[in-house]
């Protein structure tokens, strides 16, 4: 059966059709997509793309604008212990650790999410931008050596932040 709410584009990227959004909870983008990842099964439709987010700034380019959840292998590298990684003129770097994904029905911890800023460098000079990364990954349950080589990825500009901003240039 044909997906209704979906429709391939001209480079043969699968994308919701005008008006529908994707935008998951924390809990289903662990616990549905990337356990679905981590584990192999098939997902309903390839919403979710795999890119290195760490090749680009986050305003670069039309990937982020057209998507804002992106899939990644990570292996080879300790995610836990990168609290800046350096991208093109920039850098994400954390701002809130290891907060605790939960079911809701059990409150059962599934996985862990860390909060980055994206800042701009120029020489010693860091500017924060209203960009903000979210990085998931599910928690060790039955094979550590697959939970972490995937991490799933949204990013968003922080319209909050963008607001701040504005206001104290005015006072």
């Amino acid at each position: 059966m044909e997906n209704l709410m979906t429709y391939e584009d001209d480079d043969g990227s699968v994308r919701l059709l005008p008006g529908y959004k994707f935008d998951p909870t924390d809990e289903v983008l662990v616990d549905f997509y990337l356990k679905r990842r981590v584990f192999g099964q098939p997902l309903p439709f390839e919403i979710i793309p795999n890119f290195d987010v760490f090749q680009t700034e986050p305003w670069d380019g039309k990937i982020f604008n057209q998507r804002k959840c992106f899939f990644h292998n990570i292996s080879g590298r300790d995610i836990e212990s990168l609290d800046i990684r350096v991208v093109g003129s920039g850098e994400w770097r954390a701002m809130e650790k290891e907060k605790n994904v939960h079911i809701h029905q059990n409150n059962e911890v599934i996985g862990k999410r860390n909060t980055l800023n994206f800042w701009e460098v120029q020489g010693s000079y860091a500017k924060r931008t209203e960009w903000v990364m979210h990085e998931f990954r599910l928690v060790s349950i039955a094979n550590p050596s697959k939970m972490a080589k995937w991490v799933v990825y949204r990013i968003f500009q922080n319209k909050d932040l963008k607001k701040v901003k504005n206001s104290n240039r005015s006072n």
